[in-house]
Parts: structure tokens; sequence; C-alpha cells
């Protein structure tokens, strides 16, 4: 008897689980149903439903997800473009490579040089960045430049050409970037952004309370702002793209450097830097006669005045001297003369006996008496 009593006990808990579980469920999607219609507190972005001119949470939640299903769908369309860039499908066309260039130049003729870099510089479309120039020719100074040129990028052989022919090109360098999965993906985000904008202004249309159109408009901002900053990166990356940068340094000389090739041979490479050595020699030496001799009005009058401290040196040394042996002269004298006299004071009471005077006995006066 117990035991039927705990099975039948058993299965009323069960059933009456089941039926609280059934009950709750109804519960919810009667509500889950009504809230369009009663959660008027939450009326930011949707579509306008058939009975109430209000937005509800659910509408702007479809908003939501069709805009990230829209960037979702952009990442999918930027990975399948990433892949055929290394696939091979892309084409170089659609490549964003920036070229930099670095070269070091000598001349011998600095104004006519540079003269021609700016101008070929603008006749293939380019234009001087910035410009930075030292040295004087009066003072005697080499002059050097420096250059950042900004030149089409299919157009720079035709400059590096005019490099190689009218300098010496003691250093070049050429360093390429690919941005083009950078490139790929600000397009995306400004695609998605742009839909997320058109999105934001029809749903402004159709706002009617004062707080949802201070929602909209504070979010359009924010897209506005990323759209402007992602559009200003693109340019940055367009202008790049397009216009190569070469860092170009321009030193005069009176005689070029050898460049000595990679394949030189041992005498070639070991004559060349004997003649470098042997000319820097002779620079060195001809600098130093030019500063002696343009020296010479600062020079010699200085060379006269250590001249005249000298010998003013030297004579009052001198007199010094002489009152000093004179001294030393008469202080000798004067001991000589006092040893003399000593030594014949000595000879004299040597020669001379001492007179001694007897003694006198004086009488007792006992004996006397």
């Amino acid at each position: 008897m117990k035991k039927r009593f705990y099975t039948i006990l058993t299965a009323c808990i069960l059933y009456f689980g089941l039926s609280v579980t059934g009950c709750g469920s109804t519960f919810y999607n009667g509500a889950s149903s009504g809230s369009g219609a009663s959660s008027e507190s939450l009326a930011v972005p949707g579509s306008r439903t058939d009975k109430s001119e209000s937005y509800d949470a659910g509408e702007l939640y479809s908003a939501d997800q069709a805009a990230e299903e829209k960037i979702a769908e952009d990442a999918d369309m930027d990975s399948g473009s990433e892949s055929g860039l290394g696939t091979g499908t892309v084409t170089n066309q659609n490549q964003k490579m920036i070229y930099t260039y670095n070269y070091s130049t000598e001349t011998k003729e600095f104004d006519s040089f540079y003269q021609k870099v700016t101008a070929k510089t603008q006749e293939l479309g380019g234009y001087v960045e910035s410009s930075e120039t030292n040295g004087s020719v009066s003072d005697g100074i080499n002059r050097y430049a420096h250059l950042t040129l900004r030149i089409p990028a299919e157009k720079m052989e035709q400059l590096t050409s005019l490099l190689d022919t009218e300098s010496n090109v003691t250093y070049r360098s050429r360093s390429s970037e690919n941005v083009t999965l950078q490139y790929v993906d600000m397009e995306s985000h400004i695609k998605a952004l742009r839909t997320e904008q058109k999105a934001l202004l029809q749903l402004l249309e159709k706002a009617e309370k004062l707080k949802d159109i201070i929602a909209l408009q504070s979010q359009l901002t924010q897209v506005r702002y990323e759209i402007e900053s992602y559009e200003s990166q693109l340019r940055m990356y367009d202008n790049l793209v397009d216009y190569s940068t070469i860092y170009l340094d321009i030193t005069e000389v009176e005689r070029t450097t050898n460049v000595t090739s990679a394949h030189a041979s041992f005498f070639e490479e070991t004559a060349d830097r004997f003649s470098d050595n042997l000319y820097a020699v002779g620079q060195w030496l001809r600098m130093t006669a030019i500063w002696l001799i343009s020296s010479l009005p600062v020079l010699l009058p200085l060379a006269a005045v250590l001249a005249a401290a000298f010998i003013l040196i030297r004579k009052r040394k001198k007199g010094c001297g002489l009152r000093r042996k004179k001294f030393m002269h008469a202080k000798n004298a004067r001991l000589n003369h006092e040893n003399e006299t000593v030594h014949y004071e000595s000879i004299f009471n040597e020669t001379i006996p001492d007179e001694t005077v007897p003694d006198e006995t004086v009488p007792d006066e006992t004996d006397s008496e």
C-alpha cells in the first residue's frame, strides 16, 4: 500500500509541475506579443505599427540587427577580396603600394643642379614638400640641401634617371609598403556607416518624441564623425599611393667621391681609397695654408705682443739674476773676510805665548809669630 501511495504521489507531483511550466510559457508568449503596444518608453528607431504611431524596442532591435547584418556582409566581402589578394585573383592595378626613396648625391654645380631638380619635379606634376639649405659660398663652406619631393609614382623613374646622369649618387634606397588590406577595410567601414546613417535619417524623419530625436541626432553625429575620420585616412592613403616620396640630399663638392662597384677588384678598390685619402690630405694642407695666410692680420700683432712680453720677462729675469749674483758675491766676500780674520787671530795667538805671573806665597801669620 505504501509503495502504491508513493507512486501515485510522485505521478501527481510530475503532472502538477508540467502544468505549471505550460502555463508559464503561455503567459510569457502572451506578454511578449503584447509588449509591442505597451512599451512606448523605448520608442527609439523602428517602423510604425498598425495599432500605434510610436516606436518600440523590438523595432529598434530590428534596425540595429539589419545594420549589423550589413556590416557582416561587407566583412565577408572584404575577407573574400583579401583571400583573392593571397591567391593572385586581384590584379596589380588594385594594389595600394606606397614607395619611399632615399638618395644622397654630390655635385660641383650646386645652383644649376638644384634648379634642374626643382624644375623636373614641377614638370612631372610633383611638388616640393619641404626643403632646407645650409652653407655659404662667401664663407668658403660647401653648401648642403635636403629636399622632400612628392612625385607621381608612375613618373619616379624619370627623376631618378636625372639624378644618376646629373650628379654623383653615393647612396640610394627604396622601400615599399602594401596598404591594400587597410584601404579595403576602411572602405567597408565607410559603406556600413553610410548604411547606418541612412537608416538613422529615415527614423529621424518619423520620430515625434523629443527624447527620440535627441538620441537619433547624437547617434548621427557619432556616425558622421567616424565617416569623416575614415575618409580622411583614405585621402591620406590615396596621396601616399599616387605620389611617391623621395628624400634627397645634395652636397656641393670640389671633387666627387669615387663610388666603388661591388664587383671591383682589390687593386681598383685600393687605388680609389688611396686617391680619396691623398685628396683629403691635400685639402687639409690647403685649408691650413689658407687659414694661416688669411689670419696674418691677426697673428702678426699677436706675435709682436707675445715677443715683447717675452723679451721684457727675460730682461727682468736677467736683472734679478745679476742682483742676486752681486748679493751672493758680497755675502761670500764678507764670509771670506770673517774667515780670514779668525784665521789670523788663531795664528797670532799661537805665535805669542801667554805671560804667566809667578805665584807669590803669602806668609802665614802663625809661622811669623
